[in-house]
């Protein structure tokens, strides 16, 4: 049931904004009484910080986990983070779309847990993408433009992805994954140009990698 109240508080917080959106209207749409609704949610904040903490918090704390896993590579972890997100964008598109419209509007406590769960998933995601470029899984890049790309080319799913389309989040989440490693394999692991330049292409990537290497170690 607390689900559900979230989902439709959602709804009524995007469609109306925060500021616009009482307990009773809740309680309204769900057809209950608002006695009954205190027994899930106290108040409209306590609703919003659950409904944010469900998106950056748990997300934070997911990706953190996962960077810890030794039996995973690189890959494999930018894989699990990047189709589990997407699927979960396009299952709960409005939470998501309540989240970029409502940021400005959120109360101070609110704000500042948001924005300190949206840091530690850039910095996990960030390191995943780092950890790859030194094990040489991934070709040397900007892990913090990498990093920034992901985010919104995922978040943006909950403003274009329509559930009645041909495609299902699992397809979309993998599609995006696809895109995603073309970017980062090294030049050997994909599909390199031919003749001199193709040559040239990869010893400068290697030497980019072998630069960040030595930098590293210093």
């Amino acid at each position: 049931m607390s689900n559900t109240v979230l989902e439709k508080a959602a709804v009524l917080f995007a469609e109306r904004g925060f500021a616009g959106t009482s307990l009773r209207d809740v309680a309204e749409a769900m057809g209950m009484t608002r006695p009954a609704l205190y027994y899930y949610f106290d108040s409209k904040e306590t609703l919003l910080r659950e409904l944010v903490r469900g998106i950056t918090g748990v997300g934070s704390q997911e990706l953190r986990k996962l960077r810890e896993r030794t039996d995973l590579t690189s890959a494999e972890k930018l894989h699990t983070v990047v189709t589990a997100t997407a699927a979960r964008v396009a299952e709960s598109p409005v939470r998501f779309r309540l989240l970029e419209r409502s940021e400005a509007d959120l109360p101070p406590a609110i704000l500042e847990e948001h924005n300190a769960s949206k840091g530690r998933i850039l910095d996990e995601l960030r390191g995943i993408i780092a950890d790859g470029v030194r094990s040489g899984e991934f070709r040397p890049v900007n892990e913090r433009v990498v990093a920034f790309s992901i985010i919104g080319m995922i978040n943006w799913i909950a403003w274009w992805y329509n559930p009645e389309g041909p495609n299902t989040p699992e397809e979309i989440a993998e599609e995006m994954y696809s895109l995603v490693s073309r970017g980062l394999l090294r030049a050997e692991d994909r599909t390199p140009a031919k003749g001199i330049a193709g040559a040239v292409a990869l010893l400068r990537e290697d030497l980019t990698h072998l630069e960040r290497l030595i930098a590293a170690g210093d």
